[in-house]
């Protein structure tokens, strides 16, 4: 939390104070102590299944697993359902669609097994992008204008449902893309943050806590422009709100028991022996 969120939560709460009427005495409430375990956490192994190589890839892999979880929401629901149910005749329907969609759930997630070298919604993974498209969106006269240009590329644009995109700039390998996707939080979070303070100064009452946010508006602002030169001399274009970025490539790991690791490294021994 930075010292303008922790500035916002503290107005937040001294504006709610005011508002709010004197609560009546509580006992404390006993101490509880923890005691920590004496045995070490297991290790935990991830190996590498799946590499996404382009957009199409890694939002492909982005919706099915959406596709999934809506499905074990859904499932979590019926069972609700199912629990509430007061008729015999309720609980069976209940079930009977309950298996029904476990059936569904169960076939889903072994074609994405398949698809994804032994993927399942019941072991933990890990989705690393390795590169990301920065895009910003295109009205119809500058799509009809940029395609038109001499030095027009056709991979410059990109088509989105009916939206067509500007590739703006590509950023390549894990760290620089978790570099830029910090950078670009910061931008956002700041503006989010100024305009929550602009919308609190109307509500301040006191002399002081008036000043102290305006000092800090004007604090947040020249961070904030700091951020946009850079973000500018960095990607080579102006932030823009509205763009998109979209996942270029990705790599996949599940994780695996410490059997599984071991026949793994067997395999690659048993492989490397035959070269």
């Amino acid at each position: 939390m930075n010292k303008f969120s922790i500035l916002l939560a503290a107005f937040c709460v001294s504006l709610h104070a005011q508002d709010a009427k004197p609560a009546s005495p509580k006992a404390a409430a006993p101490e509880i102590k923890l005691t920590g375990s004496t045995q070490s956490a297991p290790k935990t192994y991830f190996a590498d299944v799946w590499v996404g190589r382009s957009i199409s890839d890694c939002l492909t892999f982005q919706n099915n697993i959406q596709v999934l979880a809506k499905q074990v929401e859904e499932l979590k629901r019926l069972q609700v359902f199912l629990e509430n149910a007061l008729t015999t005749p309720e609980k069976e329907a209940r079930g009977h669609e309950i298996a029904a969609k476990q059936a569904k759930l169960k076939g889903d997630n072994e074609s994405m097994g398949k698809l994804y070298g032994g993927f399942s919604i019941d072991r933990p993974y890990q989705l690393v992008f390795t590169k990301a498209i920065i895009a910003t969106p295109l009205s119809n006269e500058e799509f009809t204008k940029l395609t038109s240009s001499k030095d027009f590329k056709s991979d410059s644009i990109l088509s989105l449902g009916d939206k067509k995109f500007q590739v703006r700039n590509t950023v390549s390998g894990q760290a620089e893309v978790e570099t830029f996707g910090l950078a670009l939080k910061r931008i956002t979070d700041a503006k989010s943050q100024l305009q929550q303070l602009v919308d609190l100064q109307p509500r301040l009452t006191k002399d002081d806590d008036k000043a102290k946010v305006e000092k800090a508006i004007k604090d947040l602002q020249d961070d904030l422009s700091k951020n946009l030169e850079e973000f500018k001399k960095t990607r080579g274009f102006d932030f823009n709100a509205e763009a998109i970025t979209l996942p270029a490539e990705a790599k996949l790991s599940i994780q695996i028991t410490e059997d599984e690791k071991k026949a793994i490294e067997a395999k690659a021994i048993t492989s490397g022996d035959k070269k």
